[in-house]
């Protein structure tokens, strides 16, 4: 390329980054701000909008970025990705800097089909590699706890990948860019419908390459769908011991392939209580957001975290409809209740609780007192959880129903 033609596109690549690192800065006014970056995604809107059988008003970003996509092959990579300018100068000081990886196939096109597949099941195994997630999610590192640091983890391994295999994510591994490469063949087979260019007798050699590539596409999309059911079928089984999700979230069998690892939630929650889970939930669900009832709980006037997740794994509520989305259950564990075992005259649950689901009830029987959650009023927000005095083993927690 040309000094003339590089200088250009180098400020329009520096200006696009800057404004998507803008969207996601804390200081944002609007609380939905971070939710463009990852929803000009063609990627994550066509995925998303299949699995949740939704179509939100966000999505009309990445929707016209696949229309310029349509007019000239790679656009976005090649003048907006903020991830793929970090990985372009990781490249020019890396430690290889011959293009080895030419002749490997474009596996991030078949990556994208296959999420693609899995997404008419509901399904999207793999949509939290796209490129801009990976760029979100960055900017929720807290150095504090394990968790928070490997919110950054996906961006630190293409970086590293950048410095060893040079062009490898952006040319041949990236689903973004695959999905733009789909876009642009769409465009070349409408021309060819067309006559143009004008397509003569086919050579064996052509056909041959275009059975192989038939394959593949068959390969890739049985692989989204059978990925799909399978995580799907573990997701199921799991439901009676899963993770608490934040207010919103769908279905546990849905959750860890709608989810794209963001971070939007855990940078929304004033309380700081929804962190990336560090495998609890098994591979599947790494890095997918979870509620921990330490330092805070789920306030009843808040409902940050439903108001900024880009793929529909959280749905929007407003605070009528937030307050009457059940989190999990509180369970009382009477033997470690301190009240209970009169070591302490507590009610720090019953006074805790927004919702009056907690009171003292005084058994005749075992002459002794101790707190009982009221199911119908209990959202599992967490409240009594936290003011429980022991630090561990706390009498009360709430648990995922």
């Amino acid at each position: 390329m040309t000094s003339g033609k590089r200088w250009p596109r180098l400020l329009a690549r520096l200006a696009s980054f800057s404004i998507f690192a803008g969207l996601l800065w804390p200081a944002m006014p609007s609380i939905r701000a971070p939710s463009i970056v990852t929803q000009s995604s063609p990627f994550i809107v066509f995925a998303s909008s299949l699995a949740s059988r939704e179509f939100g008003v966000g999505s009309m970003v990445g929707f016209s970025i696949a229309a310029l996509a349509l007019a000239r092959r790679r656009w976005f990579c090649r003048y907006a990705c903020p991830t793929g300018l970090l990985l372009e100068g990781a490249a020019k000081i890396g430690l290889k800097r011959t293009a080895w990886w030419a002749a490997v196939p474009d596996i991030g096109k078949y990556v994208a089909l296959a999420t693609f597949m899995g997404a008419f099941i509901g399904y999207p195994a793999l949509l939290w590699t796209d490129p801009l997630a990976i760029f979100s999610s960055a900017f929720s590192i807290r150095f504090k706890a394990i968790s928070g640091v490997l919110t950054g983890f996906g961006l630190a391994v293409l970086i590293i990948l950048g410095l060893t295999s040079g062009g490898l994510w952006c040319a041949r591994l990236c689903p973004l860019g695959g999905t733009q490469e789909m876009l642009a063949s769409i465009k070349e087979w409408i021309e060819k419908a067309r006559g143009f260019p004008h397509v003569g007798t086919q050579s064996s050699l052509a056909v041959a390459g275009r059975t192989r590539i038939a394959r593949r596409i068959f390969l890739a999309g049985a692989a989204g769908i059978g990925i799909g059911l399978w995580a799907r079928r573990i997701g199921e089984r799991r439901r009676s011991s899963a993770l608490l999700r934040p207010p919103g979230a769908v279905s546990e069998d849905r959750f860890t392939g709608l989810c794209i690892r963001c971070g939007n939630c855990i940078r929304a929650c004033p309380s700081k209580i929804i962190i990336p889970d560090t495998g609890r939930a098994g591979l599947a669900g790494l890095l997918a957001p979870v509620i921990r009832y330490r330092g805070g709980y789920c306030l009843e006037d808040c409902s940050a975290c439903t108001q900024v997740c880009p793929s529909g794994t959280l749905k929007s509520l407003n605070l009528e409809q937030k307050a009457k989305y059940v989190i999990g259950e509180a369970l009382m564990d009477v033997s470690l209740c301190l009240l209970a075992l009169g070591q302490k005259d507590c009610d720090a649950c019953v006074r805790a609780c927004p919702f009056d689901a907690v009171r003292i009830h005084w058994d005749e029987d075992s002459y002794i007192a101790y707190p009982i959650v009221d199911k119908k009023r209990c959202n599992g927000c967490g409240a009594c959880e936290l003011v429980c005095p022991p630090e561990e083993n706390k009498a009360i927690t709430v648990r995922r129903v």
